[in-house]
């Protein structure tokens, strides 16, 4: 009889939770990308966290196995010192960057030893997503986005230099809770400060966005877990209203036509402002894709 080894492989990490946060103006979007969210991402846990006025508006529409919860639970009143440390001007941006220290704590709710995704509420997966391949790596789409601000802050704060040619602005991040509390015990160490207060104390307060939870996290974990990692060269699109109108009234046909195409798409309230010359290439990408006169 030939011998059975009793050493065990080792695991693959599974996701313990996707986190989303979001808020009343991309409510109609979320309603569709909840549900898509269940199908094509694997993990033993889902939550949205959203404003404390909107939790029963969102629990009505947000089925199971998704919990609905407060953004008080994360960051109690962060509202007033974001506020207080913002410029006149720069007011209307501290929902934004609300919404970022949210993701971040609520990751930080977590044990080091699990895995988190955090999902960008108003993007919706179009097919079954691997995150964490079999191996153990984890798996990071890239972005286009070039920001100086966010990379000003990076240096500042952590002394890190952009080393990587793409962005990790990708309407979503996998990562191990154990790599985010790195980043903000660096964070407050660097600033003798609370993580959330030595943020705020590095940020350029007259810049309207000066600091980007992703680029930030996927700047550190570039750094200093570069052989945990792959970058993913799959497609996803970004401006998704734009090109195919609210997702509560796109038919099936142009869902499985997307799915060809993109791994995700992103329905974000600013699409629809884009200039002519946006809309011209937007119009150009419908015929190239064959969805053109195919919409509701």
């Amino acid at each position: 009889m030939p011998e059975v080894s009793s050493v065990m492989p080792p695991l693959v990490p599974v996701i313990d939770e996707v986190i989303s946060v979001c808020s009343i103006k991309d409510i109609d979007v979320w309603t569709v990308a909840a549900k898509h969210i269940v199908q094509f991402i694997s993990a033993k846990q889902y939550t949205v966290i959203v404003p404390d006025a909107q939790v029963q508006m969102f629990a009505a529409v947000t089925k199971a196995p998704y919990q609905v919860k407060p953004e008080s639970l994360f960051i109690g009143n962060l509202k007033e010192k974001i506020a207080q440390t913002l410029t006149p001007e720069n007011q209307d941006r501290v929902g934004w960057y609300l919404q970022q220290f949210v993701k971040i704590s609520a990751v930080l709710t977590h044990d080091d030893r699990d895995a988190v995704l955090i999902w960008d509420a108003d993007t919706v997966p179009l097919k079954k997503l691997e995150f964490i391949n079999s191996s153990g790596r984890f798996i990071y789409y890239k972005g286009g986005e070039y920001r100086k601000s966010y990379f000003d802050f990076i240096e500042r704060a952590l002394g890190l230099k952009r080393t990587q040619n793409f962005s990790f602005i990708a309407q979503s991040l996998i990562l191990k809770v154990s790599w985010a509390r790195e980043l903000t015990n660096a964070l407050a160490q660097s600033a003798q400060l609370h993580w959330v207060e030595a943020v705020l104390s590095f940020l350029d307060k007259t810049e309207p966005a000066g600091f980007a939870e992703f680029e930030t996290l996927g700047t550190w974990i570039w750094n200093h877990h570069h052989d945990e990692i792959l970058i993913s060269e799959r497609p996803w699109y970004r401006n998704g209203l734009s090109l195919v109108g609210n997702p509560l009234v796109i038919s099936q046909w142009i869902w499985t036509g997307l799915a060809k195409y993109y791994d995700f798409i992103s329905f974000e309230a600013w699409d629809l402002k884009g200039g002519i010359r946006n809309r011209i290439r937007r119009a150009y990408r419908r015929v190239k894709l064959g969805l053109e006169g195919k919409f509701i």
